[in-house]
């Protein structure tokens, strides 16, 4: 993953048609203290805390799943842009926890009331899911068949990872979520809108796929082949790696970055990749402190809330976001966004 710097790349790439217009985000409407989690998972009190982090996990309610979760997250996202459900011509989702048919996509086309002529699709990657899902919105967008597509994420991790079916050490760190973007062609008086997707870089680091395993076993828990040490030590190298070939492919220097949405293992971990990057920890939204590890949804919170804290700047103002985030395999993904005032 080593390229040579080649100036603004981004500005010349014709990526930057696909533009990102709004975006939102939901958490399960119960906010449980780290403590609580710790008790249930029979580890002593203040663990995730102190080792991780993790002050507070976020879990679905009674009533809320990830169908709910990803119609409130794309209901919202249509409204702030002031998009109809009739205007979309694909829907792509993406979930780690969710396996039931229909598919969630399909699911969500029905409560939206999309047309019959609107594309559904799930796409996968757990962690990675998100940037794939914007990937492949993207391509639909730059060839033309697409103009307008709804980018969701949606996972319920409480109900799947739960004490006596995992370890704590594992599913103590996960919370649930979802988030959703609309993207756009930017032409006409659409080019001004949002923030201009660059290219998108992925590989896979197929060494450290033992690092986590996860199967079903037959007496229905689940067998977790989980290395916290190698696996924390894996991540934080990958990701710098990812960071730094983003910054080489777009020309845009990291200290020049508005936000970091990225993939957040547990915010300790975070800490430790804005230091070997060499950029400031208030540039990663704090989704996992507050939320746990969201899965999918954990990059896509992080940059909706990146989003949201650019919309409150002036225009003129606004930086460039960077994403980058790790599924199981190890899979690895990275990409840019900027606002269109740098293109102008």
């Amino acid at each position: 993953m080593i390229e040579r710097p080649v100036g603004n790349r981004h500005q010349e790439s014709k990526a930057a048609h696909a533009s990102v217009i709004s975006s939102a985000a939901v958490t399960g409407s119960r906010i449980i203290p780290s403590e609580e989690v710790d008790r249930a998972f029979g580890m002593p009190a203040g663990k995730l805390r102190s080792r991780a982090g993790i002050v507070s996990l976020a879990y679905v309610a009674e009533g809320e799943n990830e169908l709910t979760l990803a119609s409130t997250a794309a209901e919202d996202a249509l409204r702030a842009a002031y998009c109809g459900a009739q205007d979309l011509d694909w829907i792509i989702v993406t979930s780690e926890t969710h396996h039931d048919y229909p598919s969630l996509s399909a699911q969500l086309h029905s409560h939206l009331r999309a047309r019959e002529n609107c594309g559904a699709l799930d796409t996968g990657g757990a962690c990675l899911g998100l940037l794939n899902a914007l990937a492949v919105a993207q391509s639909l967008i730059v060839s033309r068949q697409a103009k307008t597509v709804l980018v969701v994420t949606a996972d319920v991790h409480s109900r799947t990872l739960t004490p006596g079916r995992v370890a704590g050490e594992f599913g103590g760190l996960f919370g649930d979520g979802a988030s959703a973007f609309i993207l756009r062609r930017a032409e006409g008086a659409d080019y001004a809108k949002g923030y201009g997707l660059g290219e998108f870089l992925f590989g896979c680091a197929g060494q450290y796929s033992a690092a986590i395993q996860v199967s079903d076993s037959k007496d229905g828990n689940l067998t977790v082949q989980f290395d916290g040490e190698a696996l924390s030590r894996a991540a934080i190298t990958r990701m710098e790696k990812v960071i730094t070939a983003v910054e080489l492919r777009s020309g845009i220097p990291r200290a020049s970055v508005g936000g970091f949405a990225t993939h957040q293992p547990n915010p300790r971990l975070v800490a430790l990749l804005a230091k070997q990057c060499g950029v400031s920890p208030s540039t990663f939204p704090p989704v996992a402190k507050v939320s746990g590890n969201l899965g999918s949804s954990t990059c896509g919170t992080a940059l909706h809330e990146t989003l949201r804290n650019a919309s409150k700047q002036e225009r003129r103002d606004r930086l460039p976001i960077f994403l980058a985030s790790l599924g199981p395999g190890l899979l690895f993904g990275g990409g840019w966004l900027t606002p269109h005032k740098n293109r102008e």
